[in-house]
């Protein structure tokens, strides 16, 4: 398995002086095994160094999709997905010779300048249709996918699914804003860049840091589509039929 970066060419210069920031949905085949590896690989041949970022407890959202329960009765098992995730790819990490850190989603949630980001964020989409749109757009995407996978779509809330999709990139997209603090200057991700996080990195992020959090995009050669994001914690299984993006 091979795997190449998909960026904006002018970037590709820089890397080798960069250091980048690898985004990890918990659950998605792209971060397991062999493609993980290739990604490790990849990476540590092109940038200087690499902060890791593990997306776990933002899947409390995706996971209320298949449930009547709300997002936050999901924290807890979201957590622990992330912890069996990090001990499941532990010999693949020590492979991640230009590692700096590890951290976990809950070091945005908890963050001082989160709150006052997140209520940013939304009086942008109370105000500027435009940046509202792209929100609108990034959902659609994502409930179309979704919902032509499921086994028994006409039963599917989707005005539900849309509060929960809104909630999901309201909480990524606020803590895209903080993320500025880890100096990197490329986030790392096999899916490009939703419309709503593409949008907030515009309005939020590029005036202040123009050399930061750049998205490039993991390619693997000869692989067209990814599996659905599966979670699981010893025997219990949660298909959330993603593709390989974190929304």
């Amino acid at each position: 398995m091979k795997s190449v970066l998909k960026c904006n060419e002018n970037y590709k210069d820089k890397f080798k002086a960069s250091r980048c920031l690898l985004t990890i949905s918990v659950g998605q085949e792209a971060h397991e095994g062999e493609k993980f590896l290739s990604t490790i690989k990849t990476v540590n041949n092109s940038f200087l160094s690499c902060i890791l970022l593990v997306d776990d407890s933002l899947q409390r959202h995706t996971m209320a999709l298949d449930s009547k329960q709300d997002a936050d009765d999901f924290y807890e098992f979201s957590l622990k997905c992330g912890d069996e995730w990090l001990e499941r790819n532990s010999e693949s990490l020590r492979e991640l010779t230009i590692l700096e850190n590890i951290i976990r989603w809950d070091k945005w949630l908890t963050h001082k300048n989160y709150i006052e980001q997140h209520k940013n964020i939304e009086k942008l989409l109370s105000t500027d249709a435009e940046y509202k749109k792209s929100f609108e757009e990034a959902i659609e995407v994502f409930l179309n996918r979704y919902h032509s996978r499921l086994k028994n779509s006409s039963v599917f809330d989707f005005k539900r699914a849309h509060r929960l999709c809104l909630d999901y990139l309201i909480e990524e997209c606020t803590s895209l804003c903080l993320w500025p603090e880890l100096e990197c200057h490329f986030e790392v991700y096999p899916g490009q860049r939703n419309s709503a996080m593409r949008d907030t990195h515009k309005k939020f992020v590029l005036d202040v840091y123009p050399s930061l959090l750049h998205a490039v995009y993991i390619k693997f050669k000869g692989r067209h589509q990814f599996k659905p994001q599966c979670l699981k914690l010893n025997t219990m299984d949660i298909d959330h039929r993603q593709q390989a993006s974190k929304f």
